[in-house]
């Protein structure tokens, strides 16, 4: 586990940003032009990844949970750029 995971873990001002600067990677991925939205969202793939890496027991509903998430988001950024190749 790393030390970046732990500080991230116990930081009271980090309970309060990640969700907020996720929801909003989130909305500007949807809603932003595929060249805004598909790093958007590659970028909050690459930090739930990173967090159920990272987790203490990989086995856990959490750690599941942060991989379907992972799943849902590659879904996403797949269709993103579908349509943007293909429309």
């Amino acid at each position: 586990m790393s030390d970046l995971y732990d500080r991230l873990m116990v930081s009271r001002r980090a309970r309060i940003v990640i969700p907020v600067a996720g929801a909003l990677l989130l909305v500007v991925g949807l809603a932003a032009p595929a060249w805004i939205g598909i790093p958007a969202l590659i970028v909050i793939i690459a930090f739930v990844a990173w967090m159920a890496r990272n987790s203490v027991d990989q086995t856990s509903g959490l750690a599941r949970l942060r991989v379907l998430v992972a799943g849902i988001l590659t879904f996403l950024v797949v269709g993103r750029f579908l349509t943007a190749v293909l429309g």
